[in-house]
């Protein structure tokens, strides 16, 4: 057994045996411990142990990857780490390690680490041909290349790993780049696709989506094995401008190669909404204009339980160009408190199912004691049509200012004074949190904030507890168009 075969494939240790790899035949790249000997970070192995997770038969488990890490925590250097293991460690016939970024630059980060591991290592060197653009293992077939998410740059090759730099930038067409790459890797035997990034501001982008995707896996709401998700971020409820909100979510402090002075000086010069983004990892919108603050919303956090006797409100909102529709439910319970429960629906294939919607609607009111079903009959007459064939209690609430200004402003004050319950849904509350202040004549009311993200479901919200608050209001004012 030569220096660089650690070994059969472990089963149940999979992750060690990356970690053994990475320890004893990679160094550090360009930096303080340039060229010495690459020492893992505890919350380093963690991601490995996960992230190398096996099943049964001793294949992977988890064949695509999201991990998030604040700047300076060495998360590039950990992904030429592990490219490296793929390419030298992991026993692939044939690997074929594709290193890709938004630009050749930022491709270069992580290529770079690699090119520096496999010429300063004494051992990667002996196994090794370092070029410009590429890396190939000398006497055996196989190689890491660098490529820029560039149309036509991604046809072609079947990687057997695929890693995606900084993601959050991977927008427009270069989504188009990474799922031709994704997909090819796909094809191969315990490929893995390997993302990582900072937060970004666009949660309507690839890196949004896959974040989303993870925070339901985390709340549970969806499922899927061959799924890694790794974020470190403060939770909701911690103050960003405080250093142990820095240190939480930063482990590079406590591990000694991160000042939590630098950090301090970083948020002295940034804007707070930079700040956050680029070193506590949260992902950020337009807060000049919000409505509410994230802060009161996620306080009004709890468990939501309908009791079928109970009166329920229905808010119903579908954007202008059908892209999602949200339903939301309201009950007030004898604690004084409105319990919403949202229910959104997004087109599948660019159509959205409206005899669904519709069959979703009535089985609501045949369940619940349902009062009214508030909505707009600009944007749903047709179905609002037949759900009033079927009974449903359907009432006109034109999204008018003179309609929306007050509601919106009730649900402000209802947020603020924690009168409602919800139970943190993903896509709910990144609608909720979406909205921003419009003004107007009479006042301001909800709109979408600079990043254009989908606000149906905080319409549909206000809509509903407004009815819910004030049943004896039955006020119609003529419709007009309101562009939102």
């Amino acid at each position: 057994m030569s220096e660089l075969d650690p070994g059969s494939r472990l089963k149940e240790n999979e992750g060690d045996r990356a970690i053994r790899f990475i320890e004893k035949f990679c160094v550090h790249g360009e930096g303080d411990f340039f060229s010495m000997p690459f020492r893992l970070e505890d919350f380093q192995k963690e991601i490995i142990r996960e992230l190398y997770q096996v099943k049964k038969d001793g294949s992977r488990k988890h064949r695509e990857a999201m991990i998030g890490l604040p700047k300076g925590n060495g998360k590039s250097e950990l992904a030429a780490a592990i490219s490296t293991y793929e390419l030298l460690g992991n026993k692939v016939t044939s690997p074929l390690v594709a290193v890709a970024a938004a630009s050749y630059e930022q491709a270069s980060i992580v290529f770079k680490g690699m090119q520096i591991m496999c010429k300063e290592s004494p051992y990667l060197r002996k196994v090794t041909e370092v070029y410009e653009k590429e890396i190939q293992i000398i006497n055996n077939p196989g190689r890491a290349y660098r490529v820029a998410a560039v149309a036509g740059t991604a046809d072609g090759q079947r990687n057997s790993c695929f890693v995606a730099d900084e993601i959050h930038e991977w927008t427009g067409n270069k989504e188009r780049v990474h799922y031709v790459l994704a997909n090819n890797t796909a094809k191969r035997k315990d490929g893995l696709i390997l993302n990582i990034t900072t937060a970004g501001f666009d949660k309507e982008t690839l890196a949004g989506k896959l974040y989303e995707k993870g925070k339901k896996l985390q709340n549970k709401e969806i499922e899927d094995d061959e799924f890694y998700f790794h974020w470190l971020e403060p939770d909701p409820d911690d103050d960003p401008e405080l250093p142990e909100t820095w240190s939480k979510c930063n482990p590079a402090i406590e591990a000694g190669w991160w000042d939590i002075n630098n950090i301090k000086r970083r948020f002295e010069a940034l804007p707070l909404n930079e700040f956050r983004r680029y070193h506590l990892n949260q992902w950020t919108r337009s807060d000049d204009d919000a409505w509410i603050k994230e802060k009161d919303w996620h306080e009004c956090l709890g468990e939501v339980e309908f009791n079928i006797d109970d009166p329920t409100w229905l808010g119903v909102d579908m954007a202008l160009r059908n892209d999602s529709v949200a339903i939301v439910a309201v009950q007030k319970k004898a604690d004084d408190k409105y319990y919403i429960k949202p229910k959104i629906y997004h087109p599948a294939d660019g159509k959205l199912d409206f005899e669904e919607i519709e069959s979703y609607i009535k089985n609501t009111v045949k369940k619940y004691n349902v009062i009214e079903v508030a909505y707009d009959a600009m944007f749903f007459e047709r179905s609002a049509q037949v759900l009033a064939e079927a009974n449903c209690p359907m009432t006109d609430f034109p999204q008018t200012h003179s309609r929306m200004v007050p509601a919106c402003g009730l649900a402000y004050n209802m947020i603020s004074n924690k009168e409602i319950v919800h139970a943190g849904e993903i896509d709910f509350t990144d609608q909720v949190l979406s909205g921003a202040q419009k003004q107007t004549d009479s006042g301001w009311r909800i709109s979408k904030n600079k990043s254009r993200r989908k606000i149906d479901g905080a319409i549909a919200m206000v809509m509903a507890l407004d009815r819910a608050a004030r049943p004896e209001d039955r006020t119609r004012p003529a419709p007009q168009v309101i562009n939102l």
